[in-house]
């Protein structure tokens, strides 16, 4: 339990604590010093992350004294949402929130038919630069807490016939760049008396933030990694992705192995196919070559259409990928292209200002 606790955020204009963003642990120590029983916290708890009840008055099984005290040392800052689009093609829904400092970030909600994931944002825009990636043009504007991060989720599930089974870090940022809030965020998320997530259902991406890789293998955090690769030679995802300048192929594989070995589970790899650029008779056999090492997966992306002017590769060329890799000694997929025609697929999360205004 003690692995959930971090200086705990107030966020807004008042000294009140978010509420969602606790830990039951941490609600308990609060309710404590202000007299109340600590077993309340679990009520607490459920009422905000199973139920999606965020007003005290209607916390029906505590008393009036007690969601009195909620008031005055506690405040919920909900996300607002703004825009709300529904793809006509796929089983995919796309949202736009406003924060409380008028910032914005988008999640979108996806029905795998016997799943129903949420991508989730865990920054207004992000850092890394990624030479493919809508959201990338944003820069960094800041990161999310972890109540921004898990009312997305908590926003989608109260809606009619929404039941959040999956969720993955990929929206908006760099998950492993907000390290400390993410990982709090997913053990909030399998807590119990929570959503009650299991780790296998919990995705963390990363663009190859490899000490933080290393890290989150020793930590007791319940989730799965997921690496965004994208290219098999350093000269090539340098020119993608400028996080490899600093943490290069042979680190960020010998990163993915430790993970591997520590979490005794295997790393998702994600190539997005882009006409010119990754798709050649070299690249494939460099994937087959150098994933062959390590138990994992790779999952074979289209390129969604942006503004940063790559174009994705032939559908002839993901089958040329897909056939040469299936009997590889991992496991390979065709991943379902969704929400392309309301620019909320892979790379395409981006809030422009008059979008959100």
């Amino acid at each position: 339990m003690r692995g959930y606790l971090q200086p705990m955020q107030t966020t807004g204009s008042t000294s009140q604590l978010n509420l969602c963003g606790l830990s039951p642990l941490e609600l308990a120590d609060v309710l404590e010093s202000a007299g109340e029983n600590r077993f309340r916290a679990s009520q607490i708890f459920q009422w905000v992350h199973q139920k999606q009840v965020f007003d005290f008055s209607a916390m029906s099984n505590l008393s009036r004294d007690l969601r009195d005290t909620l008031a005055r040392h506690f405040q919920v800052l909900e996300l607002v949402p703004v825009r709300h689009a529904v793809s006509r093609v796929s089983a995919c829904e796309k949202f736009l929130f406003r924060l409380h400092d008028g910032e914005h970030i988008e999640s979108v909600w996806m029905d795998f038919g016997d799943r129903q994931t949420v991508c989730v944002s865990s920054q207004v825009g992000c850092a890394l630069g990624c030479k493919f990636c809508a959201t990338a043009t944003m820069g960094l504007k800041r990161h999310l807490d972890v109540s921004e991060i898990l009312q997305q989720i908590l926003y989608i599930q109260s809606l009619p016939g929404k039941k959040v089974r999956n969720v993955v870090f990929m929206g908006m940022g760099e998950p492993l760049h907000n390290y400390e809030t993410v990982c709090k965020a997913v053990r909030l998320l399998n807590d119990p008396a929570g959503l009650a997530i299991g780790q296998r259902r919990i995705t963390v991406s990363t663009s190859g933030l490899v000490p933080r890789i290393l890290q989150l293998a020793e930590e007791d955090v319940p989730c799965r990694l997921a690496v965004s690769l994208n290219a098999i030679t350093d000269e090539k995802r340098n020119a993608l992705m400028p996080v490899n300048r600093k943490h290069d192929l042979d680190q960020l594989f010998a990163a993915c192995k430790v993970w591997t070995e520590k979490k005794r589970d295997r790393v998702t790899f994600e190539y997005i196919l882009m006409d010119g650029v990754n798709d050649a008779e070299e690249d494939l056999k460099g994937l087959r070559s150098r994933l062959s090492r390590l138990p994992c997966k790779l999952n074979l992306i289209y390129y969604n259409p942006t503004n940063r002017g790559f174009t994705s590769s032939d559908t002839r060329i993901y089958e040329r990928f897909f056939e040469g890799l299936k009997n590889a000694p991992f496991a390979v997929t065709l991943r379902q292209n969704m929400g392309t025609d309301i620019s909320a697929a892979c790379g395409q999360l981006l809030v422009e200002e008059a979008q959100a205004g």
